[in-house]
């Protein structure tokens, strides 16, 4: 049966020497795999939109099992920002990877759908790419297992001193409490605080998110140990931003940032 709806391409795949197996997070079916015939064809007539990290509103048969089809493209987003910025394009795939990891196919997740859809606009209004992929991290913990306690010390819930996060505790610990873990993991206070936002704030209600570089190296390293340790995934988008952020720190003058800001 054919049917109207909305898509993002996370992926392409070849297959055999004409066509393309085109992998979709759908907002009404999930994240689904399309068989597109002649995809890699120049005459192809919608090779355009099903370009990795493409947004369309798509006609087609979304089958219950095996391969789905493509009929028509009836409207589509503009994400050409993506294609010309090497950074939003890793973590916007970064993002994309994330939702593929955790959740199985054919599964509607249209909660998940709307936050990408968010993470493109903020993306486009200038927001900070890595600020946006930690959201998604955090977010993503208890999907994959995991409900850390973050903006409150797990032992005693104080919220108005400086925290650090616990693995042993799975949260985080006020400045009071540090010493019942000598191994946590000794973060910068502001990265733990903007973390700690991150993980109790809707989307769209973040208006500003501008970070310095030192803040954002402890943000990362702080979700990088988590996913490591306790996920046990590490992707090859986020591998490529790791080498891309090494480069450009390399590359970068010293930055003259007045502060961090997030609201």
């Amino acid at each position: 049966m054919t049917e109207v709806f909305d898509a993002i391409v996370m992926y392409q795949r070849d297959h055999k020497e004409k066509d393309l197996m085109v992998k979709m997070l759908t907002r009404q079916a999930g994240k689904r795999m399309f068989y597109i015939r002649h995809g890699k064809s120049q005459r192809y007539q919608f090779s355009a939109e099903i370009q990795p990290l493409r947004t369309a509103t798509f006609e087609g048969t979304i089958n219950s099992t095996g391969m789905s089809f493509i009929n028509d493209v009836k409207a589509t987003k503009d994400t050409s920002f993506l294609m010309t910025d090497i950074v939003l394009n890793a973590y916007m795939t970064y993002i994309l990877g994330l939702i593929d990891a955790a959740f199985v196919d054919n599964q509607p997740i249209p909660r998940w759908y709307d936050l990408v859809i968010e993470a493109l606009n903020k993306l486009n209004s200038g927001l900070d790419p890595q600020g946006i992929a930690n959201y998604f991290e955090i977010q993503l913990l208890p999907v994959f297992g995991m409900q850390p306690t973050w903006g409150k010390c797990v032992i005693c819930g104080r919220s108005d001193l400086p925290l650090d996060f616990s693995e042993e505790f799975n949260g985080t610990l006020c400045q009071q409490h540090w010493s019942a873990d000598e191994h946590r993991l000794h973060a910068d206070t502001k990265a733990v605080r903007i973390l700690s936002k991150l993980a109790q704030i809707d989307l769209k209600m973040i208006g500003t998110l501008s970070l310095k570089a030192q803040t954002k190296q402890e943000m990362a390293r702080v979700m990088d140990k988590l996913y490591d340790d306790q996920v046990g995934i590490h992707l090859k988008s986020k591998s490529f931003i790791q080498q891309l952020s090494s480069w450009q720190n390399r590359v970068m003058p010293r930055e003259k940032h007045n502060g961090d800001q997030t609201s």
